[in-house]
């Protein structure tokens, strides 16, 4: 099956006879090609298995049916080329960048470690222990930790709680045969999308899937996928650690993916704590005071739920008044409505960092396969700027006022010994 457009989106998809779906974006200006399966299972779906999801992410180069670790690693080294993967809470990405020249033999090894992978005992025991140091490492840096952490104290025991990288403990109950078990469950055809941003043609891209994947005994059932309702009670913990400075987060629950109001709340984020300088929090905070060198807010969007905070980070003695003054930069979006100047600015820097993401070809290649799993189709650039266009200055106060609710908000305070 074969839409060109799809809408205003500025891709192309294609269906395979076995289900898999494509999406393609050619672009003649480059010799690259990024290209990878985009799979609709994450840390929320390891179940018992807590970091499952992420082991398996580590299993796929560590050999195949047909190949061994090495000539993994090497198939597109090789000629110059790369392949990754990464896991979130909700999807997990097996992908490469190669010169286009070399695509076929991209798709070759990506069907390979998706479909075929062989997890050998003794790789596992050893990656086991890679991940262990991972672990730890993340267990060093509290900017990371604070922020699971905080996920852990939101959602409680639902699956979007737990870390994605699982603990030392639960790594090692990991058998051979739970990493098979949620291969075959996870990995269907309809759970995934197989997206393409490059210099290839939907013709050769079409023929290289059919080559590599058609044959394969792909599970073809969609899996059964229960979305746990979430329940949420706000709660404030304060515990002193060994780390030097002091940090906060804070927040509560948001909109989920799909909501009609994401853009907004996407818009008002950027405006108060987002990657610019002149973001309201580093202005009040830092700039003014110089009580902090890293402040910020962020908005995360899952299916059926969203989470917006602030994090900061301080000297002890002025974490407290830190937080405060990030309440009220809060308070004032709540009660103080955007001048047209202020709306026209905050519109246009969040666009323009919209184009500059766009730039990044292999977010574009997720990015497209990941909006075909959850809506069905990715939005593109000029929808999304579309959206940002129509929001008044009326709609930020109102989303203020919807989730920048202190009485909804969770606290996390690390605290020097």
């Amino acid at each position: 099956m074969y839409l060109r457009g799809m809408g205003q989106t500025d891709y192309e998809f294609y269906q395979l006879s076995n289900g898999l779906r494509i999406a393609h974006k050619r672009i003649t200006g480059t010799r690259l090609v990024h290209c990878g399966f985009i799979i609709h299972a994450g840390s929320s779906n390891d179940g018992a298995n807590p970091g499952i999801a992420h082991c398996m992410e580590h299993m796929v180069f560590k050999g195949t049916q047909k190949r061994k670790t090495i000539h993994v690693l090497n198939h597109l080294e090789v000629v110059g080329g790369e392949m990754n993967a990464f896991t979130t809470k909700e999807f997990t990405a097996i992908y490469a960048s190669v010169q286009a020249a070399h695509f076929m033999r991209a798709v070759d090894i990506l069907a390979d470690v998706t479909f075929s992978s062989a997890i050998p005992d003794i790789e596992l025991e050893k990656e086991k222990k890679v991940i262990t140091e991972e672990i730890n490492m993340y267990l060093d840096t509290p900017e990371e930790n604070i922020y699971d952490e905080f996920h852990e104290q939101i959602y409680g025991k639902h699956p979007l709680a737990h870390n994605i990288l699982g603990s030392a403990e639960s790594l090692k109950k990991l058998k051979r045969h739970d990493l098979l078990e949620f291969i075959h469950q996870w990995y269907a055809l309809p759970n995934m999308v197989f997206s393409v941003v490059g210099n290839v043609s939907l013709k050769r891209v079409v023929a290289a899937l059919e080559k590599y994947v058609l044959p394969l005994q792909v599970q073809s059932q969609m899996p059964e996928k229960k979305r746990a309702k979430v329940t949420y009670s706000p709660l404030s913990v304060t515990r002193e650690t060994d780390h030097q400075q002091a940090y906060a987060i804070f927040g509560g629950m948001a909109y989920p993916e799909g909501h009609a109001n994401k853009w907004k709340l996407l818009l008002l984020n950027n405006l108060l704590g987002g990657p610019g300088l002149n973001s309201r929090l580093n202005l009040a905070i830092r700039e003014k005071y110089g009580y902090t060198y890293h402040v910020e807010s962020g908005y995360q969007t899952y299916m059926n739920s969203g989470l917006f905070h602030v994090y900061l980070s301080s000297e002890k003695k002025y974490i407290e008044k830190s937080v405060n003054l990030a309440l009220q930069e809060l308070k004032k979006l709540k009660t103080q409505k955007l001048g047209l100047l202020q709306l026209s600015r905050a519109k246009n820097q969040f666009a323009g960092q919209m184009v500059m993401s766009d730039e990044s070809r292999t977010g574009l290649m997720v990015h497209n396969g990941r909006g075909i799993l959850t809506e069905g189709r990715a939005i593109s650039l000029k929808e999304v700027i579309a959206e940002i266009q129509k929001i008044s200055a009326t709609d930020l106060m109102e989303t203020a006022v919807d989730i920048f609710d202190e009485s909804n908000f969770s606290y996390l305070t690390y605290l020097p010994e």
